[in-house]
């Protein structure tokens, strides 16, 4: 079985990492802008909380989310890393939701694009790192 190690790929190989790199770049970038319209949705249309405003509540779940976007839609590593420590407290949020008999589908569907926003970011920071170690310059 061929490994990826950094020290022996060839330039075909580090093209290879740089394009799937490239590729969960884009994907990372599509399941952040789902989580931020899903949570729009839930909180301002389709379940809006009943005591709150729905407005301040939408804000604290977006905002956060909102100020990653720069960093994500240039491509910056270490944007991607904070952005996945951020949202293992939007997966634990999606998870608790999940677990209520009313709108636990809301929780699960904020589950899966959290953990598939995490894989995502997580694998564009492993591939870019392999890829410019290998030599690939981002260009």
């Amino acid at each position: 079985m061929k490994t990826l190690s950094s020290e022996n790929l060839s330039p075909a190989d580090a093209q290879s990492l740089a394009d799937k790199a490239r590729l969960m770049r884009q994907v990372t970038r599509l399941f952040l802008v789902a989580l931020i319209a899903f949570l729009s949705l839930w909180t301002l249309w389709i379940a809006p909380p009943p005591t709150a405003n729905p407005i301040t509540i939408w804000l604290i779940q977006t905002v956060p989310l909102a100020l990653f976007i720069p960093g994500i839609f240039t491509g910056n590593p270490r944007v991607h890393i904070w952005l996945c420590f951020m949202i293992l407290v939007y997966f634990c949020g999606g998870v608790i939701y999940a677990m209520s008999p009313i709108n636990g589908w809301l929780g699960l569907c904020q589950a899966l694009l959290t953990a598939g926003l995490f894989a995502a970011a997580m694998m564009y920071v492993r591939w870019n790192g392999k890829a410019i170690k290998a030599g690939w310059r981002p260009g």
